[in-house]
């Protein structure tokens, strides 16, 4: 098995065509609200099916375990980092599809991508460079589009486990974000070169987020619909995906102080 968990993190691009906002303005506004959303995800459950499958050489899937789950996230947010533990509880048995006679299919493990926004949390966003953000339209709506790239060396948000060692990832890739709000729609990224030493040649991962309204609550939360992560080796191809629906709201009692970004 090759888990692979996720932990996230400020940069100067070329400027884009349209500035409606200061790349500034906009990490400061963007900020507080990935700030609301830790709060709100770990305020939630949901249920939660993830989808692994194995590729063949040609991209055809040759085997899938679909597995539903209650699912849960608790984060912890320390003055350096933030710690994503996510709690899943099985339901009913894993249905599983295979198109080869091997019965020892290796399969990936994706944890944490739920939170994946949080590369525009205050506490990593000096681990990254952001361009400055432009309008675009996308399916007849307006959005500000950013793109980010990690710094070499910062601190990263996400690891690889591989064998009992964390190796970590380094990401670059864009973001969509609704104009009103500053929430995240969705956040598409891919490894910053590759980890071939370790035998990973690309790794993607993509997001989206949808609103969801909760009766006792007038306002529309943007939260974790999907979450598509794909990896090669030379000789493995896996790619799976976290569809998230049936948000329940409960009552949790978090305090945490937030410092500005630096």
């Amino acid at each position: 098995m090759m888990p692979i968990t996720l932990a996230l993190m400020a940069l100067a691009l070329p400027p884009a065509a349209s500035t409606p906002i200061a790349a500034q303005d906009l990490l400061l506004r963007v900020g507080r609200t990935t700030d609301v959303f830790g709060k709100t995800l770990q305020a939630v459950s949901c249920v939660e099916t993830v989808l692994q499958t194995k590729l063949g050489k040609d991209g055809k899937v040759v085997y899938r375990q679909q597995s539903v789950f209650d699912y849960l996230t608790v984060i912890q947010l320390t003055p350096d980092d933030v710690v994503i533990d996510e709690s899943r509880a099985l339901i009913g048995t894993p249905e599983t599809k295979s198109k080869t006679d091997d019965n020892k299919v290796s399969l990936m493990i994706t944890n944490g991508f739920p939170a994946f926004e949080f590369i525009f949390h205050p506490l990593y966003q000096n681990s990254f460079e952001y361009s400055t953000p432009e309008l675009v339209e996308v399916e007849s709506k307006r959005m500000l589009f950013v793109r980010f790239r990690q710094i070499h060396g910062a601190r990263s948000p996400s690891v690889l486990k591989l064998k009992s060692r964390a190796y970590p990832l380094e990401w670059e890739g864009s973001a969509w974000l609704d104009p009103q709000t500053y929430g995240i729609v969705r956040i598409s990224a891919a490894l910053e070169g590759s980890l071939v030493e370790i035998g990973l040649n690309a790794l993607t991962a993509d997001v989206r987020y949808a609103p969801v309204h909760f009766s006792d609550d007038t306002r529309l939360h943007l939260l974790p619909a999907v979450a598509t992560i794909e990896a090669e080796t030379p000789h493995q191809h896996w790619r799976n995906t976290h569809t998230f629906t049936k948000y329940r709201q409960f009552t949790v009692d978090v305090k945490t102080e937030m410092g500005a970004p630096k």
